[in-house]
Protein backbone atom coordinates (compact mmCIF):
# COMPACT_ATOMS: atom_id res chain seq x y z
CA UNK A 1 0.00 0.00 0.00
CA UNK A 2 1.38 3.43 -0.96
CA UNK A 3 2.09 6.14 1.61
CA UNK A 4 -0.75 8.25 0.22
CA UNK A 5 -3.20 5.35 0.60
CA UNK A 6 -2.11 4.84 4.21
CA UNK A 7 -2.68 8.49 4.99
CA UNK A 8 -6.12 8.49 3.34
CA UNK A 9 -7.09 5.32 5.23
CA UNK A 10 -6.14 6.82 8.61
CA UNK A 11 -7.87 10.16 7.97
CA UNK A 12 -11.03 8.63 6.47
CA UNK A 13 -11.84 6.33 9.38
CA UNK A 14 -14.69 7.33 11.66
CA UNK A 15 -12.30 7.87 14.53
CA UNK A 16 -9.65 9.78 12.63
CA UNK A 17 -9.80 12.62 15.17
CA UNK A 18 -8.49 10.17 17.78
CA UNK A 19 -5.68 8.81 15.62
CA UNK A 20 -2.27 9.50 17.15
CA UNK A 21 -0.59 12.40 15.40
CA UNK A 22 2.59 10.34 15.11
CA UNK A 23 0.70 7.78 12.97
CA UNK A 24 -0.55 10.49 10.61
CA UNK A 25 2.89 12.05 10.34
CA UNK A 26 4.46 8.66 9.69
CA UNK A 27 1.88 7.85 7.04
CA UNK A 28 2.33 11.15 5.24
CA UNK A 29 6.11 11.27 5.48
CA UNK A 30 7.69 11.68 2.09
CA UNK A 31 4.52 12.87 0.35
CA UNK A 32 4.99 16.14 -1.54
CA UNK A 33 2.38 18.06 -3.47
CA UNK A 34 3.59 20.12 -6.38
CA UNK A 35 1.79 22.44 -8.75
CA UNK A 36 4.06 20.96 -11.44
CA UNK A 37 3.36 17.18 -11.44
CA UNK A 38 5.87 14.91 -13.05
CA UNK A 39 5.45 14.10 -16.69
CA UNK A 40 3.08 11.18 -17.10
CA UNK A 41 1.81 11.39 -13.52
CA UNK A 42 -1.93 10.90 -13.83
CA UNK A 43 -2.73 9.95 -10.27
CA UNK A 44 -5.88 11.59 -8.87
CA UNK A 45 -4.09 13.74 -6.32
CA UNK A 46 -1.83 15.32 -8.96
CA UNK A 47 -4.84 16.28 -11.12
CA UNK A 48 -6.75 17.76 -8.19
CA UNK A 49 -3.76 19.82 -7.08
CA UNK A 50 -3.07 21.06 -10.56
CA UNK A 51 -6.63 22.33 -10.95
CA UNK A 52 -6.92 23.80 -7.48
CA UNK A 53 -8.16 27.41 -7.35
CA UNK A 54 -5.35 29.91 -7.66
CA UNK A 55 -2.82 27.35 -8.85
CA UNK A 56 -2.37 29.10 -12.21
CA UNK A 57 -3.57 26.87 -15.03
CA UNK A 58 -1.82 28.67 -17.85
CA UNK A 59 -4.85 29.67 -19.93
CA UNK A 60 -4.33 31.50 -23.24
CA UNK A 61 -3.80 35.24 -22.91
CA UNK A 62 -6.66 37.64 -23.59
CA UNK A 63 -6.15 38.18 -27.31
CA UNK A 64 -8.77 40.94 -27.46
CA UNK A 65 -6.98 42.97 -24.79
CA UNK A 66 -3.59 42.34 -26.39
CA UNK A 67 -4.82 43.35 -29.87
CA UNK A 68 -6.49 46.47 -28.47
CA UNK A 69 -3.33 47.69 -26.74
CA UNK A 70 -1.08 46.85 -29.69
CA UNK A 71 -3.46 48.73 -31.98
CA UNK A 72 -3.55 51.80 -29.73
CA UNK A 73 0.24 51.86 -29.39
CA UNK A 74 1.00 51.51 -33.10
CA UNK A 75 -1.70 54.03 -33.93
CA UNK A 76 -0.17 56.38 -31.39
CA UNK A 77 3.26 56.16 -33.03
CA UNK A 78 1.74 57.10 -36.38
CA UNK A 79 -0.25 60.00 -34.92
CA UNK A 80 2.76 61.31 -32.98
CA UNK A 81 4.57 61.61 -36.30
CA UNK A 82 1.63 63.35 -37.95
CA UNK A 83 1.18 65.78 -35.05
CA UNK A 84 4.87 66.58 -34.51
CA UNK A 85 6.63 66.43 -37.90
CA UNK A 86 6.42 70.16 -38.67
CA UNK A 87 7.44 71.32 -35.21
CA UNK A 88 10.21 68.71 -35.04
CA UNK A 89 11.60 69.90 -38.37
CA UNK A 90 11.61 73.51 -37.18
CA UNK A 91 12.98 72.95 -33.67
CA UNK A 92 15.22 69.89 -34.09
CA UNK A 93 16.06 69.86 -37.83
CA UNK A 94 14.43 66.46 -38.27
CA UNK A 95 10.79 65.66 -38.85
CA UNK A 96 11.38 62.22 -37.31
CA UNK A 97 12.69 63.50 -33.95
CA UNK A 98 9.60 62.73 -31.86
CA UNK A 99 8.76 59.67 -33.96
CA UNK A 100 12.16 58.13 -33.19
CA UNK A 101 11.85 58.76 -29.47
CA UNK A 102 8.33 57.38 -29.32
CA UNK A 103 9.35 54.33 -31.33
CA UNK A 104 12.28 53.65 -28.99
CA UNK A 105 10.06 53.87 -25.92
CA UNK A 106 7.50 51.64 -27.61
CA UNK A 107 10.17 48.94 -28.10
CA UNK A 108 11.19 49.23 -24.43
CA UNK A 109 7.54 49.19 -23.43
CA UNK A 110 6.81 46.06 -25.47
CA UNK A 111 9.78 44.38 -23.81
CA UNK A 112 8.40 45.37 -20.39
CA UNK A 113 4.97 44.07 -21.38
CA UNK A 114 6.44 40.74 -22.53
CA UNK A 115 8.25 40.43 -19.20
CA UNK A 116 5.23 41.25 -17.03
CA UNK A 117 3.00 39.05 -19.17
CA UNK A 118 5.19 36.04 -18.31
CA UNK A 119 5.82 36.94 -14.66
CA UNK A 120 3.23 35.43 -12.31
CA UNK A 121 1.30 38.41 -10.95
CA UNK A 122 1.31 36.90 -7.43
CA UNK A 123 5.02 37.71 -7.30
CA UNK A 124 4.05 41.36 -6.79
CA UNK A 125 2.27 40.72 -3.49
CA UNK A 126 5.45 39.67 -1.73
CA UNK A 127 6.58 42.24 0.87
CA UNK A 128 10.15 42.05 -0.45
CA UNK A 129 8.79 43.35 -3.78
CA UNK A 130 6.20 45.89 -2.61
CA UNK A 131 8.24 47.61 0.11
CA UNK A 132 11.39 48.31 -1.98
CA UNK A 133 9.15 49.49 -4.84
CA UNK A 134 7.51 51.99 -2.46
CA UNK A 135 10.87 53.20 -1.15
CA UNK A 136 12.24 53.75 -4.67
CA UNK A 137 9.04 55.54 -5.70
CA UNK A 138 9.15 57.96 -2.77
CA UNK A 139 12.85 58.57 -3.46
CA UNK A 140 12.04 59.49 -7.07
CA UNK A 141 9.13 61.72 -6.04
CA UNK A 142 11.46 63.62 -3.71
CA UNK A 143 14.46 63.65 -6.07
CA UNK A 144 12.47 65.33 -8.85
CA UNK A 145 12.42 68.59 -6.85
CA UNK A 146 16.21 68.80 -7.12
CA UNK A 147 16.15 68.85 -10.92
CA UNK A 148 15.62 72.00 -13.02
CA UNK A 149 12.05 73.13 -13.63
CA UNK A 150 10.58 72.62 -17.08
CA UNK A 151 7.66 74.87 -18.01
CA UNK A 152 7.37 75.91 -14.38
CA UNK A 153 7.07 72.40 -12.95
CA UNK A 154 9.32 69.76 -11.39
CA UNK A 155 7.86 66.73 -13.14
CA UNK A 156 10.84 65.20 -14.91
CA UNK A 157 14.15 63.65 -14.00
CA UNK A 158 16.39 64.20 -17.00
CA UNK A 159 19.91 63.05 -17.69
CA UNK A 160 21.60 64.14 -20.89
CA UNK A 161 19.52 64.70 -23.98
CA UNK A 162 17.83 61.32 -24.20
CA UNK A 163 16.93 59.90 -20.79
CA UNK A 164 13.82 61.34 -19.14
CA UNK A 165 11.68 59.87 -16.37
CA UNK A 166 8.41 61.15 -14.93
CA UNK A 167 8.17 59.87 -11.32
CA UNK A 168 4.42 60.47 -11.17
CA UNK A 169 3.93 57.68 -13.72
CA UNK A 170 5.91 55.29 -11.52
CA UNK A 171 3.91 56.47 -8.50
CA UNK A 172 0.61 55.45 -10.11
CA UNK A 173 1.85 51.91 -10.59
CA UNK A 174 3.40 51.72 -7.12
CA UNK A 175 0.17 52.91 -5.51
CA UNK A 176 -1.89 50.23 -7.27
CA UNK A 177 0.57 47.48 -6.25
CA UNK A 178 0.66 48.66 -2.64
CA UNK A 179 -3.11 49.01 -2.28
CA UNK A 180 -3.68 45.56 -3.80
CA UNK A 181 -1.14 44.08 -1.38
CA UNK A 182 -2.43 45.95 1.67
CA UNK A 183 -6.16 45.58 1.07
CA UNK A 184 -5.83 41.84 0.46
CA UNK A 185 -4.08 41.40 3.81
CA UNK A 186 -6.57 43.67 5.60
CA UNK A 187 -9.77 42.54 3.89
CA UNK A 188 -11.15 41.10 7.15
CA UNK A 189 -10.54 44.32 9.09
CA UNK A 190 -12.33 46.79 6.83
CA UNK A 191 -14.52 47.85 9.73
CA UNK A 192 -11.44 49.26 11.46
CA UNK A 193 -10.58 52.70 10.12
CA UNK A 194 -7.41 52.93 12.19
CA UNK A 195 -5.95 49.58 11.16
CA UNK A 196 -7.02 49.45 7.51
CA UNK A 197 -8.29 52.58 5.86
CA UNK A 198 -6.04 55.19 7.46
CA UNK A 199 -2.73 53.36 6.74
CA UNK A 200 -3.76 52.78 3.12
CA UNK A 201 -4.92 56.37 2.72
CA UNK A 202 -1.76 57.61 4.44
CA UNK A 203 0.63 55.94 2.00
CA UNK A 204 -1.48 56.72 -1.08
CA UNK A 205 -2.12 60.26 0.16
CA UNK A 206 1.59 60.92 0.65
CA UNK A 207 2.27 59.98 -2.97
CA UNK A 208 -0.67 62.05 -4.19
CA UNK A 209 0.52 65.10 -2.22
CA UNK A 210 4.04 64.85 -3.64
CA UNK A 211 2.66 64.57 -7.19
CA UNK A 212 0.35 67.56 -6.62
CA UNK A 213 3.32 69.58 -5.30
CA UNK A 214 5.30 69.19 -8.56
CA UNK A 215 2.72 70.63 -9.48
CA UNK A 216 0.70 67.99 -11.36
CA UNK A 217 -2.81 68.28 -10.02
CA UNK A 218 -4.35 66.36 -12.93
CA UNK A 219 -2.34 63.20 -12.25
CA UNK A 220 -2.87 63.62 -8.49
CA UNK A 221 -6.65 63.76 -8.97
CA UNK A 222 -6.54 60.70 -11.23
CA UNK A 223 -4.59 58.82 -8.54
CA UNK A 224 -7.18 59.84 -5.97
CA UNK A 225 -9.95 58.39 -8.14
CA UNK A 226 -8.00 55.14 -8.53
CA UNK A 227 -7.71 54.93 -4.73
CA UNK A 228 -11.49 55.40 -4.37
CA UNK A 229 -12.21 52.72 -6.99
CA UNK A 230 -9.90 50.17 -5.32
CA UNK A 231 -11.22 50.90 -1.84
CA UNK A 232 -14.80 50.53 -3.06
CA UNK A 233 -13.88 47.27 -4.83
CA UNK A 234 -12.49 45.72 -1.65
CA UNK A 235 -15.64 46.66 0.25
CA UNK A 236 -14.92 49.91 2.07
CA UNK A 237 -18.30 51.56 2.78
CA UNK A 238 -19.08 54.74 0.88
CA UNK A 239 -19.63 56.66 4.11
CA UNK A 240 -16.05 55.91 5.21
CA UNK A 241 -14.71 57.11 1.86
CA UNK A 242 -16.79 60.25 2.32
CA UNK A 243 -15.11 60.81 5.69
CA UNK A 244 -11.73 60.67 3.96
CA UNK A 245 -12.91 63.20 1.39
CA UNK A 246 -13.86 65.75 4.03
CA UNK A 247 -10.31 66.94 4.80
CA UNK A 248 -9.26 66.59 1.15
CA UNK A 249 -12.08 68.75 -0.24
CA UNK A 250 -11.00 72.13 1.22
CA UNK A 251 -7.39 71.47 0.20
CA UNK A 252 -8.45 70.77 -3.37
CA UNK A 253 -10.72 73.81 -3.38
CA UNK A 254 -7.85 75.97 -2.15
CA UNK A 255 -5.51 74.69 -4.87
CA UNK A 256 -8.13 75.48 -7.51
CA UNK A 257 -9.43 78.82 -6.25
CA UNK A 258 -6.39 80.47 -4.67
CA UNK A 259 -3.73 79.63 -7.25
CA UNK A 260 -4.18 82.38 -9.90
CA UNK A 261 -3.39 80.38 -13.04
CA UNK A 262 -5.60 77.49 -11.95
CA UNK A 263 -8.44 79.88 -11.21
CA UNK A 264 -8.02 81.36 -14.68
CA UNK A 265 -8.32 77.88 -16.14
CA UNK A 266 -11.58 77.40 -14.25
CA UNK A 267 -12.93 80.62 -15.73
CA UNK A 268 -11.75 79.53 -19.17
CA UNK A 269 -13.55 76.23 -18.70
CA UNK A 270 -16.81 78.03 -17.96
CA UNK A 271 -16.46 80.27 -21.04
CA UNK A 272 -13.38 79.48 -23.14
CA UNK A 273 -14.33 81.87 -25.95
CA UNK A 274 -14.29 84.84 -23.57
CA UNK A 275 -10.61 84.09 -22.88
CA UNK A 276 -9.61 82.65 -26.24
CA UNK A 277 -6.35 84.60 -26.44
CA UNK A 278 -5.22 83.91 -22.87
CA UNK A 279 -6.26 81.15 -20.47
CA UNK A 280 -8.77 79.64 -22.91
CA UNK A 281 -6.38 79.51 -25.86
CA UNK A 282 -5.58 75.78 -25.65
CA UNK A 283 -9.20 74.69 -25.32
CA UNK A 284 -10.40 76.96 -28.12
CA UNK A 285 -7.76 75.69 -30.54
CA UNK A 286 -8.62 72.12 -29.56
CA UNK A 287 -12.33 72.68 -30.21
CA UNK A 288 -11.55 74.32 -33.56
CA UNK A 289 -9.47 71.30 -34.55
CA UNK A 290 -12.15 68.79 -33.58
CA UNK A 291 -14.91 70.84 -35.19
CA UNK A 292 -12.92 71.13 -38.43
CA UNK A 293 -12.69 67.35 -38.76
CA UNK A 294 -16.36 66.74 -39.31
CA UNK A 295 -17.43 63.13 -39.82
CA UNK A 296 -14.42 61.65 -41.61
CA UNK A 297 -11.70 64.27 -41.06
CA UNK A 298 -9.40 66.28 -43.30
CA UNK A 299 -7.15 63.29 -43.96
CA UNK A 300 -4.03 61.91 -42.33
CA UNK A 301 -1.31 64.59 -41.87
CA UNK A 302 -3.64 67.23 -43.37
CA UNK A 303 -4.55 68.93 -40.11
CA UNK A 304 -4.00 72.68 -39.79
CA UNK A 305 -4.25 73.37 -36.05
CA UNK A 306 -1.02 71.51 -35.33
CA UNK A 307 0.84 74.10 -37.41
CA UNK A 308 1.84 76.22 -34.39
CA UNK A 309 -1.76 76.95 -33.34
CA UNK A 310 -2.51 74.04 -31.02
CA UNK A 311 -0.03 73.75 -28.10
CA UNK A 312 1.45 70.28 -27.51
CA UNK A 313 -0.32 68.68 -30.47
CA UNK A 314 1.76 65.49 -30.12
CA UNK A 315 1.35 65.26 -26.34
CA UNK A 316 -1.60 66.30 -24.20
CA UNK A 317 -3.79 67.47 -27.10
CA UNK A 318 -3.13 64.68 -29.59
CA UNK A 319 -6.80 63.66 -29.44
CA UNK A 320 -7.66 67.00 -31.06
CA UNK A 321 -5.34 66.15 -33.97
CA UNK A 322 -7.06 62.77 -34.28
CA UNK A 323 -10.43 64.48 -34.40
CA UNK A 324 -9.29 66.96 -37.04
CA UNK A 325 -7.53 64.51 -39.34
CA UNK A 326 -9.68 61.40 -38.87
CA UNK A 327 -12.96 63.03 -37.90
CA UNK A 328 -15.70 61.75 -35.67
CA UNK A 329 -15.14 58.23 -36.98
CA UNK A 330 -11.50 58.18 -35.92
CA UNK A 331 -12.14 59.86 -32.55
CA UNK A 332 -15.05 57.54 -31.76
CA UNK A 333 -12.90 54.52 -32.65
CA UNK A 334 -10.29 55.60 -30.09
CA UNK A 335 -13.00 55.98 -27.44
CA UNK A 336 -14.37 52.56 -28.38
CA UNK A 337 -10.93 50.94 -28.03
CA UNK A 338 -10.45 52.38 -24.56
CA UNK A 339 -13.93 51.15 -23.65
CA UNK A 340 -12.97 47.66 -24.84
CA UNK A 341 -9.78 47.87 -22.77
CA UNK A 342 -11.82 48.81 -19.70
CA UNK A 343 -14.26 45.93 -20.20
CA UNK A 344 -11.50 43.35 -20.75
CA UNK A 345 -9.61 44.62 -17.73
CA UNK A 346 -12.73 44.30 -15.56
CA UNK A 347 -13.30 40.85 -17.01
CA UNK A 348 -9.80 39.84 -15.89
CA UNK A 349 -10.66 41.16 -12.42
CA UNK A 350 -13.95 39.27 -12.32
CA UNK A 351 -12.34 35.91 -13.06
CA UNK A 352 -9.12 36.43 -11.10
CA UNK A 353 -8.49 33.50 -8.72
CA UNK A 354 -7.77 35.59 -5.63
CA UNK A 355 -8.46 38.94 -3.99
CA UNK A 356 -5.03 40.31 -4.86
CA UNK A 357 -5.55 39.56 -8.56
CA UNK A 358 -9.00 41.16 -8.50
CA UNK A 359 -7.73 44.33 -6.86
CA UNK A 360 -4.67 44.52 -9.08
CA UNK A 361 -6.74 44.14 -12.26
CA UNK A 362 -9.30 46.73 -11.13
CA UNK A 363 -6.57 49.17 -10.09
CA UNK A 364 -4.54 48.88 -13.29
CA UNK A 365 -7.66 49.13 -15.46
CA UNK A 366 -8.78 52.22 -13.57
CA UNK A 367 -5.29 53.71 -13.74
CA UNK A 368 -5.27 53.54 -17.55
CA UNK A 369 -8.88 54.30 -18.40
CA UNK A 370 -9.42 57.14 -15.92
CA UNK A 371 -6.39 58.90 -17.39
CA UNK A 372 -7.59 58.22 -20.95
CA UNK A 373 -11.09 59.62 -20.46
CA UNK A 374 -9.72 62.51 -18.41
CA UNK A 375 -7.47 63.50 -21.32
CA UNK A 376 -10.30 63.18 -23.85
CA UNK A 377 -12.58 65.24 -21.59
CA UNK A 378 -9.99 68.02 -21.39
CA UNK A 379 -9.69 68.06 -25.17
CA UNK A 380 -13.48 68.38 -25.51
CA UNK A 381 -13.66 71.03 -22.75
CA UNK A 382 -15.75 68.75 -20.53
CA UNK A 383 -13.40 69.38 -17.60
CA UNK A 384 -10.88 72.17 -16.91
CA UNK A 385 -7.57 71.97 -18.72
CA UNK A 386 -4.98 69.71 -17.10
CA UNK A 387 -1.71 68.43 -18.49
CA UNK A 388 -2.29 64.68 -18.60
CA UNK A 389 -1.28 62.40 -21.53
CA UNK A 390 -3.50 60.03 -23.48
CA UNK A 391 -2.22 56.50 -22.64
CA UNK A 392 -0.50 54.59 -25.48
CA UNK A 393 -1.02 57.50 -27.91
CA UNK A 394 0.47 60.74 -26.56
CA UNK A 395 4.19 61.32 -26.90
CA UNK A 396 5.89 60.46 -23.62
CA UNK A 397 8.18 57.59 -22.76
CA UNK A 398 7.36 57.15 -19.06
CA UNK A 399 3.61 57.01 -19.67
CA UNK A 400 3.93 54.59 -22.59
CA UNK A 401 6.34 52.19 -20.85
CA UNK A 402 4.35 52.11 -17.59
CA UNK A 403 1.05 51.61 -19.45
CA UNK A 404 2.47 48.71 -21.47
CA UNK A 405 3.96 47.10 -18.37
CA UNK A 406 0.58 47.41 -16.63
CA UNK A 407 -1.10 45.79 -19.62
CA UNK A 408 1.30 42.86 -19.36
CA UNK A 409 0.26 42.37 -15.72
CA UNK A 410 -3.41 42.42 -16.77
CA UNK A 411 -2.69 39.81 -19.43
CA UNK A 412 -0.96 37.61 -16.87
CA UNK A 413 -3.94 37.86 -14.53
CA UNK A 414 -6.23 36.81 -17.37
CA UNK A 415 -4.07 33.69 -17.87
CA UNK A 416 -4.89 32.57 -14.33
CA UNK A 417 -8.64 33.05 -14.64
CA UNK A 418 -10.91 30.71 -12.71
CA UNK A 419 -13.97 29.20 -14.37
Amino acid sequence: MSQLSKAVKIMSTTCYRDAPIKDILAATKGITLSSQPKSGDKSPHSIIWRNAPGSGRGLPIDKVLLATVLGLTLFGIVMVYSASAIQARKNFDSQFYFLGRQGLWAVLGFAAMAFSMRMDYRHYKRPEVVVPFLIVTFALLLAVFFFPEINGANRWIRYGGYFSLQPSEVAKLAMVFFLSFFFERSARDLSSIRQTLLPAAGVAGAMIVLVAAEPDLGTAMAMGLVFVVMAFQVGVPVRRLALLALPAAPVLAGMLLFVPWRFQRLLAFLDPWANQKTSGYQVVQSLIAIGSGGLDGLGFAEGKQKLFYLPSPHADFIFAVIGEELGLIGAATVVLLFTVLALRGLRAARFAPDTFGQLLAVGLTAMITIQAFFNISVTLSLVPTKGIPLPFISHGGSSLAISLFATGVLLNISKHART
